[in-house]
């Protein structure tokens, strides 16, 4: 699980809330949640500091994860759920293997899934707009994982109070159920 931003990077700025502080908030609320029905999860960062996207690549794919998340606020007033996009026709075949997109490329099929899965629980729960897209983001590329980044919808728009949080994160551990 990885909570972007973090540190100096404060993300989306509300009146009273720091998109860092949300998504770290959300990301220990998921991370518990997961634990609880056994999962093991692990966090690229677990307090207010500073980590580098090679970093949370490294960090991420140093646990072998079966799935990687992060989170992040969306500028909009909808859901977003991205996976990795990369342009497959652009290279021989010798240089696909030692490209960084080459891990995700076998786990995008994977990674497609999740993102729906998610995202229609997203949608299910909060009846809402959620987008599922493709997206060349280095953290998802990168990942030797099935991965996806979730964006909730805008902290300048809505209010994260205790159960906004749990209805969203019971959304998404019914969302990633199936992949575990």
């Amino acid at each position: 699980m990885d909570s972007g931003h973090g540190g100096y990077d404060f993300g989306i700025l509300s009146k009273d809330t720091k998109e860092k502080d949300l998504n770290l908030l959300l990301t220990k609320d998921l991370s518990a949640a997961l634990s609880k029905k056994g999962d093991k999860v692990f966090l690229t960062r677990k307090a207010d500091q500073s980590v580098s996207i090679l970093d949370r690549i490294i960090i991420g794919n140093s646990k072998k994860p079966d799935i990687f998340i992060t989170l992040h606020s969306s500028a909009s007033n909808a859901y977003r759920v991205y996976t990795a996009a990369f342009d497959e026709s652009a290279a021989e075949a010798s240089v696909k293997l030692y490209r960084l997109s080459a891990r995700q490329s076998r786990h995008i099929e994977k990674s497609r899934g999740l993102a729906m899965a998610i995202g229609q629980s997203l949608k299910d729960e909060f009846e809402r707009d959620v987008f599922v897209q493709e997206m060349p983001l280095p953290i998802l590329n990168s990942m030797d994982a099935g991965a996806v980044l979730i964006e909730y919808p805008s902290l300048r728009l809505n209010t994260y109070d205790q159960k906004m949080r749990e209805r969203f994160v019971n959304a998404v551990v019914k969302g990633i159920g199936p992949h575990d």
